[in-house]
This record gives C-alpha cells, sequence and structure tokens, in this order.
C-alpha cells in the first residue's frame, strides 16, 4: 500500500512539473527578429541645419485580432547610426538614442509622419532619438506596449490597441 501512495505521489508531482514547465515555456515571448527585407516604410527628415540623411527607414507590421490590434515598428537607424539603447520608458512612451554617424553628426532635423503619428525622430547635438508615443487610453481604446527592445542595434517596440 505504501509503495501505491509514493507511487501515486511521485506521478502526481511529475504531472504537475511536466505541465507547468510546458506552460511556461509557451508563455516564454518569442525573440524579436529583424525582417530580411529592405524597411516597407520611409520616414522624410524635415531638414533644419546641418548634413542630414533623406529620409529614416522603418519596418512597421500590424496584426488585426478579434478586439483590437498589435503593431509592430523597428527603425533602421543603424543605417545612419551607432547601436540604439533606450533612455526613457514609462507606460506610454519609450525613447531609444544612438550616435549620429560622423557623416550626419551636424545633422538638426526631424522625422515624422501624419499616417504614423505615434513614432517621431529628432536628429540634433550628434544623436538620433526615436521616440514612440502610445495614444491616450480611453475606455473604448486602451493601448500598452508589449515589448520594447533593442534587435540588431536597431529600437524594437510591440504594442497593442483595443477597438
Amino acid at each position: 500500500m505504501k509503495d501505491l501512495v509514493r507511487f501515486t505521489t511521485t506521478f502526481g508531482l511529475l504531472s504537475t512539473l511536466i505541465v507547468t514547465a510546458a506552460t511556461s515555456t509557451q508563455a516564454q515571448p518569442k525573440k524579436p527578429v529583424l525582417p530580411n527585407t529592405p524597411p516597407n516604410t520611409k520616414f522624410s527628415v524635415e531638414r533644419q541645419t546641418g548634413k542630414c540623411p533623406t529620409s529614416i527607414g522603418v519596418w512597421i507590421s500590424f496584426r488585426y485580432y478579434e478586439g483590437g490590434g498589435e503593431h509592430t515598428v523597428i527603425a533602421d537607424t543603424l543605417a545612419i547610426a551607432g547601436s540604439s539603447r533606450i533612455v526613457r520608458s514609462n507606460k506610454k512612451l519609450v525613447e531609444f538614442t544612438a550616435p549620429l554617424k560622423k557623416n550626419f553628426a551636424s545633422c538638426v532635423g526631424v522625422a515624422k509622419s501624419d499616417e504614423y503619428e505615434f513614432y517621431q525622430f529628432r536628429l540634433q547635438n550628434g544623436k538620433i532619438t526615436f521616440r514612440v508615443e502610445l495614444p491616450p487610453d480611453t475606455p473604448a481604446n486602451p493601448s500598452e506596449f508589449t515589448a520594447r527592445s533593442i534587435v540588431g542595434s536597431r529600437p524594437y517596440v510591440r504594442w497593442a490597441i483595443a477597438d
């Protein structure tokens, strides 16, 4: 009888561990991957002074799902700057910065889009700053960051919004 109880207890514990391990493995977010295609969007740079790039490439994708959608953006800052890093982050805002390459270090300008109003680039003081600012929450449209990191030395942001 003791052997049966020991076997049942051991089997129950192992089953729980296997299910827990499988669940926690599935819950791990996928590591972001840099696309192997050119950026699908370009932000024109409005030059104020200095030598500036004409545009900044960005990979933007959107995945619809019932009740909302998920936005993914990767800014191709490595084409004009060094490695990016996160310098500011809170519930509704994330900012990345990177040192501009020597040929653009004198640039003062901005790049933004009416279509992609939540994304903005600022070039000044020998740096590029990429800013993602989510819309204010409303009862009908809450939004939140689901990931913010660096992929291939570039800014990476994923965020979701409910409809």
